[in-house]
Order: C-alpha cells, then structure tokens, then sequence
C-alpha cells in the first residue's frame, strides 16, 4: 500500500475506534462520591469508598452510588434503569449493596428492607404512600440486576459490601450475612464475585479498634475521606488477589498494581 493510500484509510480506522469500556457503580453512601449528614451531626460530608476508584484503574468510571439506597429502592426509585441507560455492551456493572437492606419489610418506614437471603419468596407490604408493594429477597433482587445487566450485552460483577466499624473487644466483627448473600447469589449465577469485605475486614482489624475509629469520626458505617481511600484500596487488592483472574484485573492503573495492603488472603 502506498502513502497515499495509507493516510486514506487511517481516517476510516480511527472511526471504527472500539470506546473503552465503563465501570458503572450501583450501592449506597458506603460507595457514593459523598452523603451529607442530618442536621444533628452537622454538615460534614460522609464519602464513599467509590470516590477514588477511578485513581487505579484506566477504565472510565460512573460512580451512581446514592445514599441510603438498598436494592430494591435503587429499583424502584428509577435510579436502576436510569444506570441502564447509560450502560453499553462491553462495559462492567458493578453492584455492592447490603448496607440497608435489612429490617422488617412490613413495618420498614423507609420503603427500602428487603427479605433476608436469597430465595424467590415475597412479602405484600403497605409502603410510606400507602400502596401495596411486593418485596421480594436480596437474593431476587440481585438476580433481577444481573439479568438487566446481561440483557445489555454488559458483564455484572458482584461485590460484598464493606464492613461497618463494630468491634467486639480487639476483635473486629467479620461476618456480615448480606455480603454471604451476595456471594452465594453470585455463585448461583455464574457472575464475579468481588471479595471486598474480606479485604475491608483485614485492613481495618490490622490497625485495631482504636485507630480504626479514627476513620469513622461521625457513626461506625461513614468513613471520612481518608476512610473511603483505604476502602477503595481493599477494593482493588481484592480484585488483584482473586484466584480466578478478576475481569478488572487488566484495567489497574500503576497506581492499583502498587496496591499491596492487606497481602492476598486466598492461597490459589
């Protein structure tokens, strides 16, 4: 091929460049940019872990995190399909909730509770605004999202959720049944499951409880800024110490490859 008909050709390639793909976050105010506080606490910002993801890895990140969601709202408030919208084939959906998925449907003022584990039964309730609900288990839910997320031609990634600051004497609390729902389901589905509240536990038990509160100066779920990096960093070293490659592993920036905090639990 001659130069002239090189630089012919190079205009039409660069058209048909393939678009990276997104990391698309759906969770709560554990993994929001920020949640501010009620009134009682003060106006001091509560930063998700999902802030600083995007600092270690080379995919676009859309960080749709919103406080206070659990599945099940996160659905039916819209801001599911809306994340939908937004996502292509190609790009990976990431979901960790459990942070206010439990509690009692039925008297749940919230409209946000959904049954505990991860079978196909429901419950009708009587919502805030008076109409009948059926809600179903975290277990459905999850399975409804990675159908969506299938269904967009996307890869869905199921991660457990960080842990709250709840210590028993030196020992920091490890068993969270909502991340073991999430584990299973992911198991069930045949979806990645993203061990990050194995490497969150790890990290914050390491330093103990006293400096560990440190991180959590308005209530034991909020980290502050400082909180939410090392949450971001227990996230990516979970991904970096799978034993079954992580389909994130290959978008770590420099920064997410030098991550080495907790060493990796899991001996493959």
């Amino acid at each position: 091929m001659n130069m002239r008909a090189l630089l012919s050709v190079l205009p039409l390639l660069a058209g048909t460049a393939v678009a990276a793909p997104k990391l698309l976050i759906c969770s709560d105010s554990t993994t929001a940019n920020y949640a501010s506080t009620s009134a009682l606490q003060g106006h001091v910002e509560k930063p998700g872990w999902g802030y600083y993801i995007s600092q270690y890895v080379t995919t676009p990140v859309s960080n749709l995190a919103r406080n206070g969601r659990s599945t099940r709202s996160f659905i039916n408030e819209g801001l599911w399909s809306s994340l939908l919208s937004s996502t292509a084939a190609g790009d990976f959906v990431l979901i960790e909730m459990g942070h206010n998925e439990d509690g009692d449907p039925t008297t749940d003022k919230d409209d946000r509770a959904t049954l505990p584990g991860i079978a196909n039964n429901s419950v009708v309730v009587t919502t805030s605004s008076g109409s009948k609900e059926t809600v179903y288990s975290f277990g459905w839910y999850l399975r409804k999202m990675i159908a969506d997320v299938r269904a967009k031609g996307a890869t869905p990634l199921v991660s457990g959720m960080v842990n709250r600051n709840y210590w028993s004497g030196s020992t920091l609390q490890s068993s969270w049944p909502f991340a073991d729902y999430a584990k299973q389901v992911a198991a069930q589905t045949a979806v990645e499951y993203i061990d990050h509240t194995r490497y969150s536990v790890a990290r914050w038990q390491a330093m103990g409880a006293t400096k560990a509160k440190t991180y959590f100066p308005n209530d034991n779920t909020h980290t502050n800024w400082d909180g939410a990096k090392i949450n971001a960093e227990t996230f990516v070293q979970a991904v970096k110490c799978a034993c079954k490659t992580s389909a994130l592993k290959s978008y770590l920036n420099s920064n997410g490859n030098a991550v080495n905090n907790p060493a990796c639990l899991d001996k493959c």
